[in-house]
């Protein structure tokens, strides 16, 4: 099949490298026009079928077609902006492409999926998503909260925070830490000679950064870190069953073996079964994976988004769940009868309750897996095999079967003593210095990047299996991790540094002036994105400042004073009049939903809630 793609350069891009990865055969650029580009590629069997696919800015989203629009007006928009500045009290960009990034794998997996589909009878013919609605992805869970009958205190800005994680050492080196158990917390920070008045509620606040999107801690904590070099702090840490990794420079990533790329692991296994590859006859309209059975045995976010995206691609989705069922099912606050954090991931599967402690529920879930198409899971290392689950048993029963292993370090071997979550793998593969620019302390964004995009990447795993199951007829092992996905989100960075060009960064850090983040308005804030000389030369003039006037630094802050002078309608309409990507940025995320231009956007959960819809489109 012939695939075109076209769309902005950095989506386009990403997809490139993600179908050059599966197999695509030469994906070429035939055409570029300003930041757009459009590529084609090959993928599966020689034959003349034909797939457009479309990745525009904004989507369906009623904003306008010629609306002038960047990565940085995106996360203006979607709420990424906010989130990221929680802590700090005000808006935030993010200094990583994170949802061009998002929309290029996005797009990945809908090619993948109508190709799958194709195989099976399904006919797709035009693919359309966009960057909005991938960054939309990123902050789901951040919205829906917003959105409860009882939105959550906690996404509101925050006022005069105290200082969160990362913390500082004394020779200067930012960290990141991380516990699930509140007795090695406390003997962490009391070895360190922390304030025992400053550790429990501090627990708390920490433990709830995952769903709150921000962490306020008691001033005491930095203070106590501060006082002891990183190598006691380290020996501290491993002491306490704490795990620890600095914030590594990008440079110190790219001198470790094996962190490029950020692809999923594909291995096919076994013999071809008689009777496959699966034989499609006629054309059969809908989603392209309709039919496909998943089991996903998985928790926290890394593999129910996944597990989502699968479900929204058209497959059927059964849970399996402990006895009494997922405790995230409580978190608050409430998407009717559930909380609202497993109603965002988990809508539209099948639940099924299961003690793998024990020989029956065991037997069931293999009876499960062996009926599916792919089994998902993220247990910890050695679950799998104690359980009879691991891939050589439910190969053995099921040799068409797409098994998919989500972690947070996959095959990484220096990080595979530390717990996989979100913070650690941002900390550990540079990510909180990609985000912030210089002169600033780099730190991980409370956005769970790595998290969100992990499960992009198994998603896309979980597809490139599938795939190669329905040309070989052989099933596949596939291994995703978060850290994968932090890869991927500053691929494009870490090769401009290997071939020594910045683009706009200095040492894999963004270089900003004054109007490259939010300026404050009369009425809130707007982003602008003057990426071009000629464009600055623009905002000067909407703004009335001279372009020739001063040195650049004068103009911008001549700039930023005029701007705060209106509203952030006004000025974002005047300035996208003029050709200048800029948009008023969005610091109530309960709003998105409610503003008619993203009404095509979101769906109902429950009560009030809202969450963001599949974001593409296929056409038949």
């Amino acid at each position: 099949m012939r695939v075109t793609l076209s769309g902005p350069s950095l989506p386009v891009q990403t997809c490139a490298r993600r179908l050059r990865a599966l197999g695509a055969s030469e994906p070429v650029a035939i055409a570029t026009q300003g930041s757009e580009r459009t590529l084609t590629a090959r993928l599966g069997p020689p034959d003349d079928e034909q797939l457009g696919a479309t990745i525009s800015w904004h989507g369906p989203a009623r904003l306008g077609a010629r609306r002038p629009a960047s990565e940085v007006t995106i996360q203006a928009l979607s709420g990424l902006m906010a989130v990221h500045g929680r802590d700090a009290g005000h808006p935030r960009r993010l200094g990583l492409e994170v949802a061009s990034v998002a929309s290029g794998l996005l797009t990945t997996q809908a090619i993948l999926a109508a190709l799958v589909g194709r195989s099976r009878g399904r006919t797709t013919s035009a693919i359309e998503t966009s960057v909005l609605q991938a960054a939309l992805v990123l902050v789901c869970h951040y919205v829906a909260s917003a959105t409860c009958t009882t939105p959550d205190e906690w996404s509101r800005p925050a006022h005069g925070p105290d200082p969160g994680p990362p913390f500082c050492s004394a020779e200067g080196r930012w960290f990141e830490i991380e516990t699930l158990e509140p007795e090695a917390w406390k003997q962490f920070w009391s070895r360190l000679g922390a304030a025992e008045a400053d550790l429990g509620q501090a627990w708390t606040a920490f433990r709830a950064r995952y769903f709150r999107g921000r962490c306020s801690l008691p001033t005491g904590l930095q203070q106590a870190t501060a006082r002891h070099g990183l190598e006691q702090l380290v020996a501290t840490a491993a002491a306490c069953r704490v795990s620890l990794s600095i914030v590594r420079r990008p440079q110190e990533v790219m001198l470790e073996p094996g962190m490029s790329g950020g692809h999923p692991q594909i291995e096919p296994f076994g013999d071809a079964p008689a009777g496959s590859p699966t034989d499609a006859s006629g054309a059969v309209e809908g989603l392209p994976l309709e039919g496909i059975e998943v089991v996903e045995a998985t928790s926290r976010m890394q593999g129910p988004l996944a597990g989502l995206l699968l479900q929204m691609l058209g497959a059927h989705v059964v849970r399996i769940e402990p006895p009494g069922g997922d405790p995230i099912r409580l978190v608050a606050p409430y998407a009717g009868n559930q909380g609202y954090f497993f109603e965002v991931f988990n809508r539209g599967k099948d639940a099924v309750e299961l003690d793998l402690a024990t020989r029956s529920d065991r037997a069931t879930l293999l009876e499960l897996a062996t009926g599916a198409d792919v089994f998902l899971h993220n247990w910890r290392p050695g679950k799998a095999a104690e359980w009879g689950a691991d891939l050589d048993a439910l190969a053995a029963r099921n040799p068409r079967l797409t098994y998919v292993r989500a972690s947070g370090w996959g095959d990484a071997q220096h990080s595979r003593h530390l717990l996989g979550t979100d913070f650690l793998v941002q900390a550990y593969a540079g990510i909180g210095y990609g985000l912030r620019p210089e002169g600033e302390p780099p730190a991980p964004s409370r956005v769970l990047l790595t998290d969100c995009l992990g499960a992009l990447v198994t998603c896309e795993g979980a597809l490139g299996g599938l795939l190669a199951r329905e040309q070989t007829g052989r099933g596949c092992g596939v291994d995703a991790s978060l850290l994968a996905g932090a890869m991927t989100l500053q691929a494009h960075v870490l090769d401009a540094m290997a071939a020594e060009r910045e683009n706009g960064r200095r040492g894999g850090r963004p270089v900003w002036g004054l109007i490259d983040s939010p300026l404050t308005t009369a009425d809130g804030f707007i982003a602008i994105d003057p990426a071009e000389s000629a464009t600055s030369d623009r905002v000067c003039r909407v703004c009335g400042v001279d372009p020739r006037a001063g040195s650049p630094v004068e103009r911008d802050h001549a700039i930023a004073e005029h701007i705060r002078a209106g509203p952030s309608l006004a000025w974002e309409q005047q300035l996208c009049d003029a050709g200048i990507p800029c948009a008023a940025v969005c610091t109530d995320l309960a709003a998105i939903p409610q503003d008619p231009r993203f009404e095509p956007l979101f769906e109902p959960l429950s009560g009030t809630c809202r969450a963001p819809a599949a974001p593409w489109s296929f056409s038949p």
